[in-house]
């Protein structure tokens, strides 16, 4: 199946961590161009290194911290200057907040809505102004299913997904008349270093409960993320994206 993304502009930001990594290969794959950011210089360029090799895509490297509104446009500009455009936004970044609620403090909270929540805000509110003057784009934010179904022990996290696929919703309903789309994916227990620290913060067996017995790759999440950006999608925004197995909607 033909995606419809050769020679498109594709914005990934976490792009260093588990998903991120996958999710930017991914369009790579499909023959976007991509920009990739995170705060790591090295690793930006150690990934813009393997894309290069595994497709032969254009690659810019975008060091930023998102949690800086100034830099974050500066960063779409720069990326609007080096590509020409930026026809899809995709934000992913981890909470790394595990533990019971009395034993994580207050920090914890805060450091959830200023990387994550405000994070995928910052980005948005840069490139959403671009993609009104071009008349189109795809939006895609990396949720989490702790956002519908909270986890105990991953509460800042959880919160902030809730809020976040809230604000996603919204932001589909305003801009759908400009041509925009609004998707989220809520990934369930992937198999990552993340996983580990849950089950070791108290979780258990992550797999536990997911009807396929299994935990799912990152590949998989990038798979529906390319999909919900791509023209084979374009009736559909709005949404958050399940992609768990099975696990929240069973239960």
């Amino acid at each position: 199946m033909k995606l419809g993304l050769d020679g498109k502009v594709v914005w990934v930001t976490g792009a260093t961590g588990a998903l991120g990594r996958e999710i930017a290969l991914g369009f790579a794959a499909e023959g976007a161009r991509v920009g990739i950011s995170a705060r790591t210089p090295d690793a930006l360029d150690s990934l813009s290194k393997d894309i290069k090799e595994a497709t032969n895509a254009d690659v810019w490297s975008l060091p930023v911290d998102v949690t800086d509104a100034a830099a974050v446009a500066d960063t779409a500009s720069s990326l609007i200057e080096k590509a020409g455009r930026i026809d899809v936004l995709v934000t992913t970044v981890a909470v790394p907040a595990f533990g019971p609620f009395l034993e994580i403090n207050n920090d914890a909270f805060q450091a959830a809505l200023n990387v994550k929540y405000l994070g995928y805000i910052n980005c948005i509110h840069a490139v959403l102004p671009h993609m009104v003057q071009m008349g189109g784009g795809a939006v895609v934010g990396i949720t989490g299913t702790g956002g519908r179904q909270p986890i105990g022990i991953h509460l800042p996290g959880c919160g902030v997904n809730g809020a976040l696929n809230i604000v996603l919703k919204g932001l589909a309903n305003e801009f759908g008349a400009s041509g925009i789309r609004v998707n989220a994916v809520a990934p369930g227990m992937i198999s990552s270093p993340r996983a580990r620290q849950m089950a070791d913060a108290g979780m258990g067996d992550p797999a536990k409960g997911v009807p396929l017995r299994r935990l799912g790759e990152p590949s998989e999440i990038a798979d529906a993320t390319v999909f919900l950006a791509s023209e084979r999608a374009t009736y559909i925004t709005g949404q958050i994206l399940m992609v768990d197995g099975g696990r929240v909607e069973s239960l």
